[in-house]
């Protein structure tokens, strides 16, 4: 036999390449499938609130309204949370505001306050005056509850109601923390005295309210479903409204 006629078998040098390739394209793509994530939007926060209305408190912090070293009692009611889910949701990303609507009389919405709750909190017997950047009281329909006739402005939120954590040490909402509405009893909220002195000597002829400045919740509240309400909001991602309270729930309506 010729030995030119003899020639040694070629190895499968294609396949081995092919299969080569084959592994480092699927190594690519697990690669990029493994590196791609799926961004799901964030849910928002939870919560369930009881409300309980007679109670009775005393006006803190307010040098005003102290006689014989005593505050002024006020009818009160409480907005307690009852449950808020997830539990890290921080004082400062949850908002509060109480609207007063003046649309049937042709005027617009007005917010008598409005701050986060980090803002508006207050320990009674150890503070003894609101922080130089909490809330300030506002318009109320045509009424600023900052002082008789709505000449005093700058009135902090704690004549309205004070926001109460169950705990000094947690900045996050907590099942317990309370918000206490100060409800004001009887008639409009300015001074209808003849003069000062004379509510003062009890001789004027007209009733006579707050003479230095306003307290509570305006009585026209709670006349209406529809007069003035308290919104919870909460300020995170994504930004989400947590409650609507109507005032007209907090209390019975008011005579006056």
């Amino acid at each position: 036999m010729s030995r030119r006629g003899w020639r040694r078998p070629r190895r499968g040098v294609a396949p081995i390449i092919g299969t080569i390739l084959m592994l480092a394209l699927t190594i690519v793509i697990f690669s990029i499938l493994f590196s791609f994530r799926f961004y799901t939007p964030a849910s928002p926060p939870n919560l369930t609130l009881v409300i309980k209305s007679g109670g009775s408190n005393p006006v803190w912090g307010d040098g005003t309204d102290v006689e014989d070293g005593q505050y002024s009692l006020m009818n009160t009611t409480a907005i307690i949370i009852a449950s808020v889910s997830p539990t890290n949701v921080l004082l400062s990303q949850v908002q509060f505001t109480f609207i007063c609507d003046n649309e049937s009389s042709g005027g617009n919405e007005t917010t008598l306050v409005q701050g986060t709750l980090q803002d508006m909190t207050w320990f009674p017997g150890e503070t003894s005056a609101a922080p130089s950047d909490a809330p300030q009281l506002g318009w109320c329909a045509s009424f600023h509850a900052g002082g008789y006739g709505g000449g005093s402005f700058g009135t902090a939120y704690n004549r309205l109601g004070i926001f109460v954590p169950i705990s000094a040490n947690d900045s996050t909402l907590q099942a317990g923390d309370t918000f206490l509405l100060y409800i004001h009893n009887g008639g409009y909220p300015l001074d209808y005295g003849d003069t000062a002195k004379d509510c003062a000597n009890g001789v004027a002829t007209k009733p006579c309210l707050d003479g230095d400045d306003y307290h509570g919740a305006p009585p026209w509240c709670f006349t209406s479903q529809d007069s003035c309400k308290i919104l919870l909001s909460y300020l995170g991602n994504p930004n989400t409204l947590l409650a609507s309270i109507p005032v007209y729930t907090l209390a019975p309506p008011t005579v006056g």
